[in-house]
């Protein structure tokens, strides 16, 4: 999905900072005292932070000189406070028309502070701080297991769907990696240039540059193009909504619709008209409901905003297929509360042809017999599936949520997975494309969410089928044989 949080982890990479707060422990105040340095892994490489903390006069002051490659930056921290042996500051970025407040807690150890680091709502990272310079061992160019690939994946599965990749192709991507993703993969979604606040930031402005890009790139290389997003609760302008009744709103959805899936009539094949509009959680009471996000489009046009999209989009390109999209539907009071939507949608004539379950999924959790009825349910409605986000971790957290807090989203420190992890994780992809094939005639598409273990928004957790350094993992064999079987 998503997953913007790249944009900002690699935005705020360096940094001298200056805070001062108050402290409650002398003890501790001077046992802090002086430089420290970090390291965090982020997907634009390594930041390297130099903490310099300071207490006058019962006030802690907090400086670093954070460095990123050749690069450093001057930033401005709030809220410095030392209470018993943790030490806390907040830095305020400014992106576009957002602000994001980033975290740092930091608690005092023996030899070491561990740095948390907590970035908005995406996630947070965990490092040590210590008083020498971090050594940074070269990251190992070598995979951890040597994979040989017969077949290509898309090759493989040319018989039953699609296999597609994520990202804002082709800008900032090396030439190897523009060659893995057109040479492995049929489908591409665009990762954010394509969602509301990146197209359309102001009423009046659009930001076509990137989507045509990649349009052109897709094109260039036999790819199909899948759009994404239209109408989305996070990632949308309050413009959208402000100083505006409920007519005004509407007109805004509609201008907004008719002229991105109109741009691109004829050349993006498929839309996600509606990402994410049901509720976390829920139980069986909420399961025999929508339970619809209390979301800016749901308070301005109610349950009615999801029918009106999908008209909208369908008006604008007749021949396009449209997308309920979403993530943990497959389980659960949400699923269930998935097809109640559905069911409403259809019987009020919403142009809807397809789900995409999103398929944020973790080893040892894969809800394999879930997944295998969400898909007979959502075609006992007569609609095709698409798994449109998959990734499966190693380590960390399942699910989709954008901005779920502390722990969510989160980006663990990259450490090599075994090949014991290696192989679970190729074992559960396998399991996940023999569900897949099996139902062929319902799947329209199987799309990655990011190219490799860099590029992803899980980065840390090794969810992809290439490794950081673009080396096949065994999970892609894996999957290759699952379409061989019954041939």
């Amino acid at each position: 999905m998503r997953k913007t949080v790249r944009l900002f982890l690699c935005t705020l990479l360096f940094a001298v900072v200056v805070t001062r707060g108050v402290s409650s422990r002398p003890a501790f105040a001077e046992e802090i005292a002086g430089q420290w340095h970090a390291l965090f892994d982020t997907p634009g490489g390594t930041q390297t932070y130099h903490f310099d903390f300071q207490n006058q006069d019962g006030e802690v002051t907090v400086k670093a000189v954070v460095e990123s490659g050749d690069q450093k930056r001057d930033v401005e921290f709030e809220e410095a406070k030392l209470v018993g042996d943790t030490v806390s500051f907040v830095e305020r970025r400014s992106f576009g028309n957002r602000e994001l407040r980033i975290e740092y807690t930091g608690k005092l150890g023996e030899k070491e502070i561990t740095m948390v680091r907590k970035i908005g709502d995406f996630g947070s990272q965990e490092s040590p701080a210590t008083r020498d310079l971090p050594k940074r061992e070269p990251a190992p160019t070598t995979p951890v297991v040597e994979v040989h690939i017969d077949r290509l994946i898309k090759d493989a599965f040319q018989d039953s769907f699609r296999i597609g990749t994520a990202g804002d192709f082709p800008a900032r991507y090396s030439d190897q990696e523009l060659q893995v993703a057109s040479e492995h993969f049929n489908a591409v979604t665009p990762e954010n240039c394509m969602k509301p606040e990146r197209v359309h930031p102001q009423e009046s402005t659009w930001r076509f540059e990137q989507p045509d890009a990649l349009v052109q790139w897709a094109t260039e290389n036999k790819m199909s193009v899948h759009g994404h997003t239209l109408v989305w609760h996070a990632q949308t302008d309050d413009w959208f909504f402000r100083d505006g009744d409920r007519e005004v709103v509407k007109q805004r959805m509609k201008d907004h619709i008719d002229t991105l899936v109109g741009r691109y009539k004829g050349k993006i094949q498929s839309w996600d008209v509606v990402n994410e509009a049901i509720n976390d959680g829920g139980n069986q009471e909420t399961g025999q409901t929508e339970n619809l996000r209390n979301s800016k489009w749901m308070q301005a046009l109610g349950p009615e905003f999801l029918t009106l999209a999908f008209k909208f989009a369908h008006a604008a390109d007749p021949d396009a297929i449209l997308y309920y999209n979403d993530y943990n539907i497959e389980s659960g009071p949400k699923h269930e509360s998935s097809m109640v939507l559905l069911r409403r949608l259809l019987k009020d004539g919403a142009p809807i042809h397809a789900v995409g379950i999103q398929g944020h999924w973790r080893t040892g959790s894969v809800p394999y017999e879930d997944i295998e009825k969400a898909i007979l349910d959502y075609s006992s409605l007569g609609l095709k599936v698409s798994i449109t986000e998959l990734d499966v971790t190693i380590r960390g957290a399942s699910g989709g949520q954008f901005g779920g807090g502390f722990g969510r989203r989160q980006r663990g420190n990259s450490t090599p997975p075994s090949v014991a992890d290696l192989n679970a994780q190729a074992e559960a992809y396998a399991k996940l494309f023999a569900i897949f094939r099996k139902h062929e005639d319902v799947i329209e598409r199987v799309t990655f969410w990011g190219l490799n273990d860099r590029r992803t928004w899980r980065f840390g957790q090794h969810p992809l089928v290439f490794d950081a350094n673009n080396h096949p993992k065994p999970a892609y064999p894996a999957i290759v044989n699952e379409a061989s079987r019954g041939e």
